[in-house]
Parts: C-alpha cells; sequence; structure tokens
C-alpha cells in the first residue's frame, strides 16, 4: 500500500518510477487468494488486511475515487452491534484496492532486491518491514547515521498466523461475516469470506492472537491448524474442511509505530541518492497509516 501510493504521486509528478516486488502479485498484506477444493465455485480468502476505515482527508477521497472505479465497496458499519463507522474491503477481495493502484505503474514482480547499485536511481523509497530494509542497506552500503541506525533496529513486529479454510456447507459466523473479538486468547478475528461478499463458497480466514501466533510459531501446519479450529467449532458446526492453508506473517504490524510518517537519508555515494522508509510503521499503523506514510515518501522525494 505504502509504496504503491508513493509510485503514483511521483508519476503523477512526471517522474520515473520503477516498483520491485519481491511477492508474485502486488499488495503485501493486502491479500487475497484463492483456493480450490475440486466442488462447484471459488474460494477466495483475504489472508492479510480484512478490511479498512478512513479517517484522514486525503485517504476518504481516495477511497471515494477507488469506490467510483469499482475497486473498493463497504463492507459493514460494525460488528456485533456495530458503531455505524463503514468498514471497506476491496472489490473481489482486499487486492482489489492494490490493483487499482498499481494500474499504469512499472512493476517487476518475483524480483527481490538485495543491492540498491544494482537499480542506478536518484531516490530509493523501501517500503517494507524495517529490519529488511536495514539488511537492503547495509548489503548496498548505504546504512543511515549509526544513532538512527539503531533507533530504527529497535523498531519491532508482531507476528500472526493466519488460517485460510473453506467448507462445503454454509457457516455459523453471525452477520456481517465477521466476528472481532481482539482480548481473546487464540483467535481476535473471524471473517466468512462468503458472507464479506468475495467468496462464491463458504471459506473463513481466522487470524490468531500476536501472543498465540508467537508462541506457537515454529509448530506444524497441521498443529496449528487443528487448534485454531477447535477455537472456532461453534461457528463451523465441527464441520470438517474441504481445503486448508496457512498463512504466517513475520511482520504483521509494527509494535509501536515510528513516531514520524517517513525517515529519510542521502547514501553518502557519488550523486548522493536518497534512502526513504516507509510503511505501516511510520506515523501510524493499518491500511490507512501505510497510506499516509506512502503520501509521506512521495512528498520528501519531490523535495529531495
Amino acid at each position: 500500500m505504502s509504496g504503491l501510493t508513493a509510485a503514483r504521486q511521483l508519476l503523477d509528478q512526471g517522474h520515473s518510477v520503477r516498483v520491485l516486488d519481491k511477492g508474485r502479485g502486488v499488495g503485501g498484506r493486502l491479500a487475497t487468494r484463492r483456493l480450490s477444493d475440486g466442488a462447484d465455485g471459488e474460494a477466495r480468502l483475504d489472508h492479510g488486511a480484512q478490511f479498512f476505515t478512513t479517517r484522514s482527508e486525503a485517504f476518504t477521497s481516495l477511497v471515494a475515487d477507488a469506490m467510483s472505479a469499482g475497486a473498493v465497496e463497504e463492507w459493514c458499519r460494525g460488528f456485533g452491534d456495530g458503531d455505524g463507522y463503514p468498514r471497506y474491503r476491496g472489490e473481489s477481495g482486499m487486492t482489489s484496492l492494490a490493483k487499482w493502484l498499481a494500474e499504469g505503474v512499472q512493476i517487476e514482480l518475483a524480483n527481490t532486491v538485495v543491492d540498491l547499485s544494482e537499480y542506478p536511481a536518484d531516490a530509493y523509497i523501501l517500503a517494507m518491514p524495517v529490519p529488511q530494509a536495514l539488511s537492503i542497506c547495509s548489503f548496498s552500503k548505504c546504512l543511515p547515521p549509526p544513532l538512527l541506525q539503531r533507533e530504527l533496529a529497535r523498531i519491532d513486529y508482531h507476528p500472526v498466523i493466519a488460517l485460510l479454510a473453506t467448507f462445503a456447507e454454509p457457516l455459523s459466523v453471525p452477520a456481517p461475516g465477521g466476528v472481532q473479538q481482539p482480548e481473546h486468547p487464540v483467535v481476535t478475528f473471524i471473517a466468512d469470506n462468503q458472507q464479506k461478499g468475495i467468496s462464491q463458497i463458504p471459506s473463513l480466514t481466522l487470524h490468531a492472537s500476536h501472543q498465540w501466533s508467537t508462541e506457537h510459531w515454529l509448530e506444524t501446519d497441521d498443529a496449528v491448524i487443528a487448534a485454531l479450529l477447535a477455537e472456532v467449532a461453534e461457528h463451523t458446526d465441527g464441520a470438517i474442511p474441504t481445503a486448508t492453508q496457512l498463512q504466517r506473517w513475520r511482520y504483521a504490524g509494527p509494535v509501536e509505530p515510528w513516531p514520524e510518517p517517513t525517515v529519510t537519508w542521502g547514501t553518502g555515494q557519488p550523486g548522493d541518492a536518497q534512502i526513504v522508509l516507509s510503511g505501516d510503521a511510520f506515523g501510524s499503523s493499518k491500511v490507512e497509516g501505510a497510506f499516509l506514510s506512502g503520501r509521506a515518501a512521495a512528498a520528501a522525494v519531490l523535495t529531495h
């Protein structure tokens, strides 16, 4: 979200922009996966961010444009009793927003960057978890000044294990197809992707709590799947899934975001290209925070 936002901002200002993404598709944690169980219909499941809200004028405007383009829809106005505040989703999953942002952008997928010197540029926006960004900068011999480096190295992330499962029969997840329980020791979010409106067949996404994910990170997939399904048996009526997958998000979100929306320094090499860090670890977390950080990163490049 952050990198694509920055790319669009810079393209709109007439700059040449190249996006390198190690993933097979755009979006990072704006992630939607298809699962096939051999039955009729297709399962489509969001396994990263489940929804997003808007508070800033800039993000509200972007989401309005995305809705007009058919890339975003309102899912609901809260879970349980609801609070009347819109929760949005991608039209066919969260990745729809990322794909809309990526239209017209030069993107190279499945490209893991190791050395920035292989990609000559006036500025580099590293929109990724901070440990990965610092690793690239170390190999590229363009780390920030020592004090800043030490401060950035202290940024830590919560892990989250996500379980994806398809079923032959409808699920018992209450309307609107989501259960948010942030204080639950095991499962903090449950989504019925069919009710959510993105899957043709019953399909469940579970997010394990930060603590539980940490404690069970190294356990086998079978053990983790069995434990998580047992926690939500009331919503599946004890049915056996027709297909399952796990997604381990090592950098699901910052423990404590950096106070500013971006961090920048020069490479100290000939031409002194600019390094800019952005993402949901800067300024504020979640989807809107990543968007605002991307805007700030583009602004830093334009100022430079």
